[in-house]
């Protein structure tokens, strides 16, 4: 009976010791403003992060790719960047406050 009692004190503390350390996780953010770049954290205390902490996936951003058409290669322009508004899916950096902006979130 107190092996049992001593091992889920063992339990709590190590989930305790990962809670602590911040792992990475899935936020969803709304952009509250697209220049300079500002993103509201969606619950808890809405914390509101600016560029400094913020990395974006090429997915989100304006950029340029190559395409082949009929065999000739082109540079299509893709305008994708973020707008006022926008709620966008994020990953935040294992124990630390950085975040990558990897997509935007669609329906409910």
């Amino acid at each position: 009976m107190a092996d049992t009692h001593w091992l889920d004190i063992v339990k709590k503390a190590a989930v305790l010791a990962v809670k602590h350390e911040k792992p990475c996780d899935y936020i969803v953010g709304t952009v509250t403003s697209a220049k300079p770049l500002k993103i509201k954290l969606s619950g808890g205390d809405g914390l509101e992060l600016d560029a400094d902490f913020l990395h974006l996936a090429e997915n989100v951003t304006n950029h340029t790719v190559k395409v082949s058409f009929s065999g000739s290669e082109q540079e299509m322009n893709i305008h994708n960047a973020l707008k006022k508004g926008d709620k966008v899916l994020m990953i935040r950096k294992w124990g630390g406050q950085d975040f990558i902006v990897i997509d935007r979130v669609v329906g409910g």
